[in-house]
């Protein structure tokens, strides 16, 4: 009887033993598995910790800025503004009283600008845009006004170039104080393009 009894209580004893274990090892394990869930992957932590510096801002790369746009007008498409200079070109014809001084002083006007500008420079398409938004501005009787004229101016132009000294008294005589120096490669720039823009007078 003795000996069932120490059986039983070192039997009872071993269960004990192994249950609290088996407690302990489960213990064990919630806790490893709690904090492995609670602490970020090392991959992780270091990204977390990185300097804000580092960091590549979002849609940028390391392409070039481009250069800022010029603020000047670039209406004219960088060629100064035509309306001052080809003002004496209007408001006059064939006929009118002092056409031949007022040809000269519309074409030494128009020459200092093609000078002025560079007009053999200058690419055919810009040099007529310019032109062009020039003459389109003008109302419809100084449209045909202009195309009257043209002609006129072209052909001052040319004695000018051809004979500067010869055209002096002239020029003078219209109000024009210095000889235009324009070269010829301007002039005929500028003539051109005038030519594909102004329609023939009527006759």
């Amino acid at each position: 009887m003795k000996t069932d009894r120490w059986s039983r209580i070192r039997a009872a004893g071993c269960c004990a033993a192994l249950a609290l274990a088996l407690f302990l090892a489960g213990c064990t394990a919630a806790a490893s598995s709690s904090e492995s869930s609670s602490t970020p992957p090392a991959s992780s932590q270091a990204l977390s910790e990185a300097p804000a510096s580092q960091a590549v801002p979002s849609g940028e790369d390391d392409t070039t800025t481009a250069p800022s746009v010029d603020d000047t007008d670039n209406s004219f498409n960088g060629l100064s503004d035509p309306t001052a200079a080809f003002a004496r070109g209007l408001g006059w014809g064939p006929g009118t009283a002092g056409t031949s001084l007022k040809e000269m002083a519309a074409a030494a006007s128009m020459m200092d600008w093609a000078e002025a500008n560079g007009a053999a420079n200058r690419s055919a398409g810009s040099l007529h845009d310019c032109l062009a938004g020039w003459y389109d501005s003008l109302d419809a009787f100084d449209q045909e006004n202009f195309a009257e004229a043209w002609p006129l101016i072209e052909d001052a132009a040319q004695r000018i170039l051809e004979d500067p000294e010869g055209q002096a008294s002239w020029l003078e005589d219209a109000g024009v104080e210095e000889t235009p120096t324009c070269s010829e490669e301007d002039w005929a720039a500028l003539a051109g393009a005038m030519n594909a823009i102004v329609p023939a007078p009527q006759q």
